[in-house]
């Protein structure tokens, strides 16, 4: 059996990767368990818990008393957000340090699968993504036989938030990503669920598909296509069966937008990272001098929205 720690398991990129390894795991009659970790386990999903091969555990990653990894053969973990406006890589160096320090700790770590973002090899200009950079110097020095490093690229379900406006007679969306012509790759987290199960998996020491590559392997996550703002809006009026209208969020508005449901101390590096994926951005001007291996999700732009508006629906 391989025992599987997520943590943080809150995340939707760790439900959805959680999601995925039971669904692997069954069609190939691997056995596991997982251990996920939560602040408070009574946020764990039903169909989670209702899994006998599951187990909730308390426990935080800014307290490194609350993380025993004994006895798991594979961690998965992410850098939390920080949005109360703390030093977002100084809080990524302190919980990647816990990480480091519980598995190196447990001694039986085959594998530590980091998932984090496209831009994680810069350290300015990126805004909060330089947590990303953070974590992987951190965490790529850890005592394990194979490390993985996943950079994903821009969520599909990041236009979650642009669904509120379709609720008025005349629905719209707003974009932060301009000009509105300008496409770069989408992926959804259901799809990087299902490509980090597949890296879990493949643990160190029991599969070949690890050998040869280096240690860490770091790799890209990328969506099945480019898309636009304006594909968007096509996906979006298709899903709701009525034309929408879109407001560009130009470059120079995007601390007044941001500002309007975000912390001021949060807002700068929101705007930092905006920026960092557009024409002439941070991201786009240095990208990694490494070539990188890259996998791709199979979901389409129009299937990633719909899912995002049946869900939003579903919960409102």
């Amino acid at each position: 059996m391989t025992v599987i720690t997520v943590a943080p398991a809150g995340p939707k990129t760790a439900a959805a990767t959680i999601r995925a390894l039971f669904e692997q795991a069954a069609a190939s009659g691997t056995s596991i368990q997982v251990r996920a970790y939560y602040r408070d386990t009574a946020r764990a999903p039903q169909e989670f818990s209702a899994n006998p091969s599951f187990k909730a555990v308390k426990g935080d990653l800014e307290d490194p008393s609350s993380l025993d990894f004994s006895g798991s053969d594979v961690v998965w973990t992410t850098t939390p957000p920080t949005p109360d406006g703390r030093d977002t890589v100084a809080q990524a160096e302190k919980v990647s340090l816990n990480v480091r320090n519980a598995v190196e700790a447990a001694g039986s770590v085959k594998k530590l699968v980091l998932l984090g973002s496209i831009g994680g090899h810069l350290t300015e200009g990126v805004g909060e993504i330089k947590s990303n950079n953070a974590a992987e110097r951190v965490l790529s020095q850890t005592k394990v036989p194979q490390i993985t490093i996943a950079r994903c690229h821009y969520f599909m379900e990041n236009w979650a938030m642009a669904m509120a406006t379709l609720k008025g007679p005349e629905p719209f969306i707003f974009s932060t990503l301009t000009p509105l012509d300008y496409a770069i790759t989408m992926v959804a987290v259901k799809d990087i669920g299902k490509i980090l199960a597949r890296e879990v998996l493949t643990v160190a020491g029991a599969s070949t598909s690890d050998q040869g590559k280096p240690n860490p392997y770091i790799f890209e996550i990328h969506g099945a296509a480019k898309y636009s703002s304006l594909d968007v809006q096509r996906a979006v009026s298709k899903a709701i069966g009525q034309d929408v209208a879109i407001k560009p969020v130009e470059k120079d508005q995007l601390s007044t937008f941001f500002g309007q449901f975000m912390s001021p101390t949060a807002v700068p590096d929101i705007v930092e990272m905006s920026l960092s994926i557009l024409p002439g951005g941070k991201m786009v001007e240095e990208p990694d001098p490494i070539s990188r291996d890259i996998v791709r999700g199979d979901t389409s732009l129009d299937e990633g929205i719909k899912d995002i508006i049946s869900h939003a629906r579903a919960t409102a």
